[in-house]
């Protein structure tokens, strides 16, 4: 009896064992298989591939005359005679003011009286030396009275010739400095002349939407205190250098008519025909990091792991941007999921897709 006592306690226990040694290798099981849910990461991700971008351009720039002139004094004096007004059209080479030329006109008829003289004399003595009759120590000193009186002359006239303050371009006067009665000085503004046979738009492109323009791209301008009206023109000008924000400042001209257009009016410009640029292409999002220090996770499609790898970046337009080195076509990167995965991660790719 107590042998078979035993036999059923020994029974008992081995079950219980039994029992609890697969209870505790299932949950192991259970655990590892967590584990390895737990470690492969959800990401989308997309194609590289070859595109062409075509990019739209808009942007604001004011509107300038084609030339802006401060006229000022060349001499000094007071002004006696004045035919500026405000809005008046005048030619290039117009007297705008006249300055007191009383001394300036004396100091003249003695330069010419002076200067005829001396070339009354010049003629005499150069007959006299031709006869070897004067002494060459007195020709020479003939020859520079005759050119010392020539230059007084020269000079007499430049000085009465500022006594008349004249447009130096054909415009429109926009503002009027001085008037009749002013004393003026070499340097003085007396007006200021603008011209609007041409108008222009300066605006600034950012060197990223350089590569798309050119001297000859057409623009669409469109101002709105001026509806329903389109401008048309050019760009003529881009500088060569860029300005302290990394802005190149551009130039437009607008074609005439010219319609209710004004200087100092802000305009819309939309850029027609921009160069299309062609390469390799991904989202923008799955680039990380700044341009100089880019990088993306490439998927291994085998492995089903990505890997990190720098890229150098180029120009980017409506969320795309070009790839100009460590990207090869048809290859995958992480374009959701990039703020989880690591180098060498094992991902499992819920999306694959492309990108127009």
């Amino acid at each position: 009896m107590k042998r078979w006592k035993l036999i059923v306690a020994t029974f008992l226990v081995t079950s219980f064992v039994i029992a609890v040694l697969a209870y505790n290798k299932r949950s192991l099981q259970e655990r590892r298989s967590q584990n390895v849910i737990q470690t492969v990461i959800p990401v989308a991700t997309a194609v590289v591939q070859w595109d062409t971008l075509y990019p739209t351009l808009e942007l604001v720039g004011t509107v300038i005359p084609n030339n802006i002139v401060q006229v000022a004094s060349e001499t000094n004096g007071r002004i006696v005679s004045s035919s500026v007004e405000l809005g008046r059209v005048v030619r290039q080479g117009e007297v705008l003011y006249v300055i007191d030329d009383e001394l300036r006109r004396a100091q003249l008829l003695t330069a010419e009286a002076n200067y005829a003289k001396a070339k009354s004399d010049s003629a005499r003595y150069w007959f006299l030396k031709q006869k070897e009759s004067v002494p060459d120590a007195q020709w020479d000193q003939v020859l520079l009275q005759y050119r010392l009186a020539e230059a007084q002359l020269i000079q007499a006239r430049r000085a009465f010739a500022d006594t008349r303050i004249r447009a130096p371009i054909s415009g429109v006067i926009t503002a009027k400095r001085v008037d009749v009665g002013t004393i003026v000085n070499p340097g003085t503004i007396v007006c200021e002349i603008v011209d609007v046979s041409k108008f222009k738009v300066q605006l600034n492109i950012s060197e990223q939407d350089l590569p798309f323009i050119r001297v000859g791209t057409r623009v669409e301008l469109r101002s709105d205190v001026i509806p329903g009206r389109v401008f048309q023109g050019k760009v003529t000008a881009i500088a060569p250098k860029a300005s302290d924000v990394h802005t190149f400042p551009l130039e437009i001209t607008i074609s005439p008519p010219f319609g209710e257009l004004k200087a100092g009016m802000f305009v819309r410009a939309r850029f027609i025909d921009l160069l299309p640029i062609a390469g390799l292409t991904i989202p923008r999002d799955a680039v990380i990091g700044s341009s100089d220090n880019a990088y993306v996770f490439v998927l291994d499609t085998l492995t089903k792991t990505v890997h990190r790898r720098s890229i150098r970046c180029g120009i980017e337009r409506n969320g795309i941007i070009t790839v100009l080195d460590g990207l090869q076509s048809g290859e995958q990167v992480v374009v959701t999921g990039t703020n989880v995965v690591t180098d060498g991660a094992t991902v499992a790719v819920t999306n694959t897709g492309t990108h127009q």
